[in-house]
């Protein structure tokens, strides 16, 4: 039998040999699939390109092949790949090959260059896209589809069939993690709402999506050994939202197990977190595919649900031995299979590709819209952005020549469709106008680029812009206000930065993060007034790392680190410690001015316990400027009396609107018991407590515009029950006199059940109202019960 649809898994299933089975779900080579011919089982192509296709890996995975190493693990950690670097250059810069001096490496170049035509077959480089950070500060899913679209039509042309890493949905924990410019936010309600959107794009395209990287991958610090202690409610409300989104919401087939371990088990060995969780709490369908050499016990990872292993060759004998000791579940290897065809019959290299070019003109206009949606303008005194047109500027800054475009490792990309901020302005103002690092008579205005780069494998040592950039920047400020110029700094960086040295030096600040390749051509029309900027932040920037509410347990010691601030990541923290940051999460100032006003509810009561029950919010935007500009309106939920420990509020929703001057715009929430939900690990469930919740409606986490109040109805599971103990009611203020008050005189007193908590005070209420109550009553068995319930009902108002 071979793969032809659906139908013909299960003939394939039973007539492979366990070896077979093994073998299909073993890398063949850095970043490709084995291919089974016997039964039309192709060999899928991964490549990570959340940013773009990663050239590098193409090489890795040539150079792998031309070796023809036998161990894929070993290969991409060790020093087979030494050579790749200087490949690489060569390969993009032929006259470099004159440097090269051993012959060996020399006839490597020329064999490479050959075997390059198959990843790039028109010898075209890939756009470079922004990385999840920008994606966040957009606030806006709609853009993001079309970015996924795009990348998706360019993974046509490389011949890639699953593009790893979209998305990557881990958490901003720490603003030193090194990949936190890959991810796309510190709040799970914004990753939750932004990353879905993403996976339609790229997989409306025919290309599979893989979200990563599962669970909780916060640091680069010994990132493939270390052992994080995260609470369970934190998993469940901080770490695991963005993930099940792009399962459940954005359809995503693929999902990547992570390196680190959680709570003791390494993620790829994790049964309870791929299985338990991922494939039946949330029925994900598609199948999971290792981190590159996660799977350090192959038996115990595929046991685990862990499907395919990643990357190869890897010997596959070990495996084999484990089975006939029967220490390998069969049934496990099936699934994997199962699982791993039915997302193949997906893939173009059994549909067919789509596209045989890369449409330049669309992956521009992607990308540009991305970063114009993106860029946060952080300060603008006196109105100094946007620049007049007819005033000169002086730009300081290599990075103002060529931004940070992309960061290092996975989300590396290298392109030819680079474009500079500098020479951008040069053509838009001519050269009489603009200047490089001289301030000039007809100069009024410097701007000033600053960043620093994240990258894979290292974090970050300081929440700082580079040493030379602070040197610069230095020198620059001094030169401008020695001669009495405005001032702008850009700020290209991966994540949050510590601005204090110059903050209230500079009349305007941009964050721009890291824009991929159009970056150029937006900051370029901010700077102008061609447009608004609508960015917000996604992240809070604190005054110090020291108020980092991770900063003391970051990134660990000894291999071990513990997540001790809990759900309290962000501005949660913030906000709980009452802590003001730099700029809270949210944050984003316009060109113009807006109003938020007349916000309402339909009605303020919500039943929770009612699957249907909602309450509509409305509010209106007014653009009081004279500039279309968009406003980003977040819907922030606050409960008044939480048994569960909590933030004061936390975002639940929100909108991006463009309006126009004088404009009212309509913005319309919805509220359910979801929105009011928190994770009660001790139940180990979802729970809503019935409580005076507060609607925040603002523009960001600090600036609210306005407050409702709702009240939460129903059975509270956090009140008393008919399992609570006596003694926890009776040590409950008024809980007593409330349970009395429901028992006809003469039948029981006060001291009688003080009395009986003295002896017995883990008696239930149920247990006690049976043996002390219920047969004293001179009442029909109907009413008995009504009695009992009326009793029920009012002891579970009270919260113990």
């Amino acid at each position: 039998m071979r793969l032809a649809d659906k139908s013909s898994i299960e003939t394939i299933i039973n007539e492979m040999s366990l070896e077979e089975k093994l073998t299909l779900l073993t890398g063949e080579s850095e970043f490709k699939g084995p291919a089974l011919e016997k039964y039309g089982i192709p060999s899928v192509y991964y490549l990570d390109g959340g940013t773009g296709a990663n050239y590098m890996q193409m090489v890795l995975d040539a150079y792998g092949r031309l070796k023809n190493i036998t161990d894929g693990g070993e290969a991409i950690f060790g020093n087979i790949f030494a050579p790749v670097p200087t490949i690489i250059d060569c390969l993009l810069n032929p006259e470099k090959e004159k440097d090269v001096k051993n012959p060996q490496l020399l006839e490597d170049i020329a064999e490479m260059r050959k075997m390059m035509e198959e990843y790039i077959p028109g010898g075209e480089l890939p756009g470079c896209f922004p990385p999840g950070v920008v994606f966040g500060a957009t606030w806006d899913p709609e853009n993001i589809y079309e970015s996924g679209r795009a990348l998706g039509k360019e993974a046509h042309y490389f011949n890639i069939d699953v593009l790893l890493g979209t998305p990557n949905v881990n958490i901003h924990r720490d603003p030193l993690g090194g990949r936190m410019f890959e991810g796309y936010s510190e709040d799970p309600c914004l990753v939750s709402k932004l990353a879905p959107a993403f996976v339609k794009g790229i997989q409306d395209e025919g290309i599979i999506a893989n979200v990563k990287h599962f669970a909780a991958n916060n640091q680069e610090t010994d990132r493939r050994t270390v052992n994080e202690h995260i609470p369970e409610r934190a998993l469940q409300e901080i770490y695991f939202p963005g993930f099940k989104a792009c399962v459940q919401e954005g359809g995503c087939k693929t999902v990547m197990s992570a390196y680190n371990a959680i709570n003791g088990e390494y993620c790829a060995l994790n049964k309870w977190l791929l299985t338990d969780v991922l494939k039946k709490e949330w029925d994900f369908d598609g199948f999971v595919v290792s981190d590159w050499t996660a799977a350090y016990d192959q038996v115990k990872a595929w046991n685990a649900g862990n499907d395919m292993d990643m990357p190869g060759p890897r010997s596959i004998k070990g495996v084999l031995e484990a089975a006939e000791r029967g220490e390998l579940d069969e049934e496990k290897v099936n699934d994997s299979v199962r699982r791993y065809l039915n997302i193949i019959l997906e893939m173009p290299v059994m549909k067919g590709r789509r596209y045989n070019h890369i449409d330049r003109a669309g992956s521009a206009r992607a990308a540009y819209n991305s970063i114009k949606e993106a860029i946060v303008l952080l300060k603008n005194e006196g109105g100094t952005l946007p620049l007049d047109r007819e005033k000169g500027v002086c730009f300081f800054g290599e990075k103002s020549r060529q931004f940070l475009e992309s960061g290092s490792g996975s989300a590396n990309v290298v392109t030819s469709e680079s474009t500079s901020l500098y020479e951008t302005m040069v053509q838009k103002l001519g050269c009489d106008r603009v200047s490089f690092e001289e301030i000039t008579d007809n100069t009024d205005t410097v701007v000033i680029t600053v960043g620093i780069v994240g990258q894979e494998g290292f974090d970050r040592a300081e929440m700082n812009v580079t040493a030379s950039d602070r040197i610069m920047l230095k020198r620059a400020l001094g030169e401008a206000k020695a001669k009495n110029k405005k001032t702008v700094v850009i700020l290209n960086v991966c994540g949050p930065v510590d601005v204090s040295d110059y903050v209230d030096d500079v009349d305007a600040m941009l964050c721009i993060f890291i824009p991929g390749m159009e970056g150029g051509h937006a900051v370029a029309d901010a700077l102008l007034g061609e447009f608004s900027p609508s960015g917000k932040l996604p992240v809070t920037f604190p005054k110090h790392y020291r108020d980092v509410p991770s900063c003391s347990n970051f990134p660990g010691r000894n291999k071990e680190v513990w997540y001790g601030e809990g759900i309290f990541v962000g501005y949660r923290y913030y906000d709980y410690r009452g802590i003001e940051p730099r700029y809270p999460f949210g944050y984003g100032l316009s060109y113009t001015t807006f109003e938020i006003e007349g916000a309402k509810t339909d009605k303020n009561i919500l039943n929770k316990d009612r699957d249907d029950d909602k309450i509509t919010v409305t509010v209106n935007v007014k653009n009081t400027g004279n500039m279309t500009g968009k406003e980003v309106v977040q819907l922030y939920i606050g409960e008044k009396n939480p048994a569960l420990v909590k933030p004061p509020k936390e975002l639940k929703d929100f909108r991006k609107v463009e309006v126009a001057p004088g404009e009212v715009r309509q913005v319309v929430f919805v509220v359910t018991a979801a929105e009011l939900a928190s994770y009660d690990d001790a139940a180990g469930k979802w729970v809503v407590q019935p409580d005076e919740y507060t609607l925040y409606i603002g523009t960001s986490s600090r600036d609210i515009a306005a407050e409702l109040k709702i009240q939460a109805e129903g059975w509270n599971a956090f009140g008393i029950s008919a399992d609570t103990p006596l003694g926890v009611i009776a040590a409950t203020p008024g809980a007593l006199d409330k349970m009395l008050e429901f028992i006809p005189d003469g039948i029981l007193t006060r001291e009688m059940v003080e009395l009986q908590v003295l002896f017995q005070d883990t008696d239930s209420l149920e247990g006690y109202w049976k043996a002390a109550v219920e047969s004293l009553l001179d009442l029909p068995e109907e009413e008995k019960k009504k009695l009992y319930e009326s009793l029920l009902n009012a002891m579970n108002a009270f919260v113990v």
